[in-house]
């Protein structure tokens, strides 16, 4: 294992570790309202945009199910992803989130009947994040390539502000956020809304 990629493995583990703290702290009520709606810079994205891509989250991240039930409330297409091995993410549409069944990693995915679309956006989970737009993800490549192959969706992160870091390390393969939305902050490009 590589010197950076030593570091990046210490550092998911330091915060997941912080997330999962934080998140134990949450009451019912903090954790129900987070990410329900989204604010006014990302609504501006969603406007402009058709097909939406989310996660499924699992245990601590950013949880996006009522951002899902938003986002269909306004006619937009929610789409999750499908882990495929090496390859970018496949994006399936998906009208009712209660059908996604266990996939990769137990991660909540759409079945094969779910037809494939083509994100404009994708809104995507981390572990830790800096104010460069770096993304620290679980280690397997998998939004990066998927982000490589949208390159014209913009690149949102969902996090809680106890996952940003002073400097995400990064390797030439990893792509930078457009935005990334707190619980309490928002960070963008300053090009990205206008």
């Amino acid at each position: 294992m590589s010197g950076l990629d030593d570091k990046k493995k210490k550092l998911r583990e330091e915060y997941r570790r912080r997330r999962d703290a934080f998140y134990s702290q949450l009451d019912m009520a903090t954790r129900g309202l987070a990410f329900r709606r989204p604010p006014s810079p990302l609504a501006r994205l969603i406007e402009r945009s058709e097909i939406i891509a989310l996660y499924s989250a699992i245990g601590s991240e950013a949880p996006t199910s009522r951002l899902a039930d938003y986002l269909a409330e306004i006619g937009k297409t929610v789409a999750f992803p499908v882990c495929t091995g090496d390859r970018p993410l496949e994006f399936r549409k998906v009208d009712n989130i209660a059908l996604l069944e266990s996939g990769f990693r137990n991660i909540s995915e759409p079945g094969a009947d779910c037809p494939l679309v083509s994100p404009d956006l994708i809104i995507a989970p981390m572990l830790a994040f800096d104010r460069s737009m770096h993304r620290l993800g679980q280690g397997g490549g998998h939004y990066d390539r998927s982000f490589a192959q949208y390159p014209d969706a913009p690149r949102i992160g969902l996090a809680w502000s106890v996952q940003e870091t002073d400097s995400v390390p990064v390797q030439p393969h990893d792509i930078t956020l457009d935005m990334i939305v707190t619980e309490s902050e928002i960070i963008q490009r300053d090009d990205l809304t206008s």
